[in-house]
This record gives C-alpha cells, sequence and structure tokens, in this order.
C-alpha cells in the first residue's frame, strides 16, 4: 500500500500546490488566506500515511477600495470601473509523510470566476464580462520537521517548495477580449516559495497552538508579467469540545507586493490584509473529518483602486489513509 500511496502522491505532484493564498488585483481574483496544512498545527501524521483534503471557497468581491476606504463605482475614477469578481475555488491536496521528519504536500485549484467591469466609462462605456472554470497554478512543498525528543508536544520546521505555471494565463471572453493578468487563472510564472512553522499544546494536552510563515516569490515568469512578492503570516489556535468537535481560529496577514512589466498596472496591484478566520470541524470517524470556516477582513489596505470582499466561506473534508 505504501509503494502506491509514493505513486499517487508522484502524480499529483507534478501538478501540485500546497494552499492557496489572497492575490487581490484591480480586478479582484481571489484565494482565501488560510492555513489547512494539518501537519504544521501539530496535527500528528505517521510516516507511510497520507492526508487528502479537499475545501470549497466562496469569495464574492464586490466592495471597491481605494487605500483602507470604501468607494462607491462614481468615484472610481481609473480607466475602468470594476463592478463585481466572484470566485468559487475547489482546493484539493495531498500530504504524505515519508518518516517522522520528512513530507510533502501537493495541492491543484480549480477556479470558477466571474467577472464584470465598465471599460471607458467617462467615454464609450462598454460593458465586459468574463466567466469561466480553470485550472489554476499549482504547488508542492517538502517539509522538514526538527526532532524534538524531549518534548512531543512541541513541532517545529521548514517548508520549502514551488508555485507551478500550470493554470492559463491568456483566457479570453466571448467576446474575445483578454482578461486582464491578475483575473487569469494563472500568472505564468514559477515561484519559490519558503516558510516555517511551530506547534505546541495550549491550555490542554488536546489543543494546540501554531504559527506558520511563508514567503514567495517569482524566478522565472512569461508574456511581460511578474507577480509581487507575496509574505504570509498565519496563527492559530485548535480547541477540543468532546471527542468529536472542535473550535478552529486563525489570524492570517498576508502583504502582497505590487505586480510589475509591461502586462502588469503596478499602481493598482499589490496589497495589506489582515483576516479573523473562526471556524468548527466535525470528525465523522477516527480518520475523516469536516470542517468551515467563516472568515472576516479586520483591517485592508489596497495600492490605486480595488476590488475587495466583505467575507468569505470555506467547507471541507480531510480523511488520512
Amino acid at each position: 500500500m505504501q509503494t502506491n500511496l509514493r505513486a499517487l502522491l508522484s502524480l499529483a505532484a507534478a501538478a501540485a500546490a500546497l494552499q492557496a493564498t489572497v492575490a487581490n488585483a484591480s480586478c479582484g481574483s481571489a484565494f482565501c488566506a488560510l492555513n489547512t496544512m494539518w501537519s504544521t498545527q501539530g496535527v500528528p501524521a505517521d510516516a507511510g500515511t497520507a492526508r487528502l483534503d479537499m475545501r470549497y471557497e466562496y469569495v464574492n468581491q464586490n466592495q471597491l477600495l481605494r487605500g483602507r476606504h470604501r468607494i462607491s463605482q462614481a468615484e472610481d475614477d481609473s480607466d475602468t470601473t470594476e463592478q463585481r469578481t466572484v470566485n468559487e475555488n475547489l482546493v484539493t491536496t495531498l500530504d504524505y509523510a515519508f518518516s517522522r521528519n520528512w513530507a510533502v504536500s501537493a495541492s491543484v485549484p480549480i477556479v470558477h470566476r466571474q467577472h464584470n467591469h465598465i471599460a471607458d466609462p467617462m467615454g464609450a462605456a462598454t460593458e465586459e464580462s468574463w466567466n469561466f472554470t480553470k485550472v489554476a497554478d499549482a504547488r508542492v512543498l517538502g517539509l522538514y520537521r526538527f526532532d524534538n525528543e524531549k518534548n512531543p508536544l512541541v513541532s517545529c520546521g521548514l517548508t520549502f517548495g514551488v508555485k507551478l505555471p500550470t493554470g492559463d494565463h491568456r483566457v479570453r471572453n466571448s467576446d474575445g477580449a483578454l482578461a486582464e493578468r491578475p483575473l487569469q487563472p494563472g500568472s505564468g510564472s514559477t515561484d519559490l516559495i519558503l516558510g516555517a512553522f511551530y506547534s505546541a499544546a495550549a491550555l490542554t494536552s488536546d489543543s494546540s497552538w501554531w504559527v506558520q510563515a511563508l514567503v514567495q516569490q517569482a524566478v522565472q515568469t512569461k508574456d511581460n508579467f511578474k507577480p509581487g512578492n507575496q509574505y504570509q503570516l498565519n496563527l492559530g489556535y485548535r480547541h477540543p469540545f468532546d471527542s468529536s468537535f472542535r473550535g478552529l481560529l486563525q489570524l492570517n496577514t498576508l502583504v502582497k507586493g505590487r505586480d510589475s512589466g509591461e502586462e502588469a498596472e503596478p499602481e493598482l496591484s499589490g496589497s495589506k490584509s489582515v483576516f479573523l478566520s473562526s471556524g468548527l470541524s466535525y470528525s465523522i470517524t477516527r480518520d475523516a473529518e469536516l470542517y468551515g470556516f467563516f472568515q472576516l477582513p479586520i483591517y485592508r489596505y489596497v495600492n490605486g483602486i480595488q476590488l475587495s470582499a466583505s467575507y468569505a466561506l470555506v467547507f471541507g473534508i480531510t480523511t488520512r489513509f
């Protein structure tokens, strides 16, 4: 069975990713800034076991922001008046623990995105829209966990890997209009990812708190577009209510640099965001668990004018085998 799992993992890693992160832009494409990589949260994984996680995200971006402040469409003085972007993402992640020290995590997102805006609003105003379902950029990460024989309830380690350019970055609408690069399901870039995590017991031996930091930087780009660097810090807490129910709480911070290149809009890209994500999980069996999160932004700052969401929803299932 372990041989089959390794083969399955190798196939998934060819188009893989750890998790999705928010990527705010003028047109508002987004994933949830949320960590559902359970091995970085103090959840044990025995050597030779795999964990499959599937989650659905709903992010309805219908608020225009200038800096920290909401504005109306009438106050949008840019060349394009952004109206709305609805993001529905299905993120599938496969983790495999080779040993107590080494593991790999691979996932791939599928995005369903609807976007509307008005081009040239001060002249020949034209409504344009895009509606597509596509595979987005995939990622694969390795994990190394340091030995801690003195305190087995403490877990710390490093994460490292790549984001792969598996998503289409030349999607057009039914009229043949090419979507802006930040709206595309893929960035066209290969990015390096480096991070670290730490988890420990909290109020009880069954509860835990954890922190995770990630840095992502594009190292190879296509078609004159380079996405801005991303810096993410996640702080979380897991608390059992009984043998089946657990409370989940996360504070998710994301800083995204400005995009660059001829196809970029540096003045309308880049953001700083902090989200509060509260949720519950329910154990169906010893190896299967349902979970859900309600995510609220508690701080937002964008460069220029960008679409943003007032909340996001996440529902998922994780199973170990």
